[in-house]
């Protein structure tokens, strides 16, 4: 089993930097929203995909893990929650637990928020 650390390494030396940051991280908490909205659908419909939902969406999340520079505190904080939402999808995983689903959409939606502010925010130089 890969660890986060070589995650992170490996993600690091392979990412092209197609998209900025704030866009990535954005479309990712956006897929991931959508990954739980179905398997809470599938779980609801005793459908066997409901799994599958959780394990995209936690592979969307290690990828935020590793886009984490968590060298600053505020970093450090964004991987712990990051770290924290992925534990709850585990257990939501393993007991098909919907309120845990529920609660790491809570996380993914007010972060997606967040970030989509800070996007709007963001100042926009141009190169001359």
């Amino acid at each position: 089993m890969i660890t986060v650390k070589q995650a992170v390494t490996a993600y690091r030396k392979m990412n092209a930097k197609s998209l900025p940051p704030l866009t990535a991280v954005c479309q990712a908490l956006a897929a991931i929203d959508q990954q739980l909205d179905a398997s809470l659908h599938h779980l609801e419909q005793n459908d066997k995909r409901w799994r599958d939902g959780l394990l995209q969406a936690q592979q969307l999340v290690f990828e935020l893990m590793a886009m984490t520079d968590a060298t600053s505190v505020e970093g450090e904080r964004l991987l712990t929650l990051y770290i924290y939402a992925n534990q709850t999808l585990v257990t939501a995983s393993l007991k098909a637990d919907v309120d845990a689903i529920s609660e790491a959409q809570a996380i993914v939606r007010n972060l997606h928020t967040d970030w989509q502010h800070a996007k709007k925010k963001q100042v926009h130089t141009s190169y001359i």
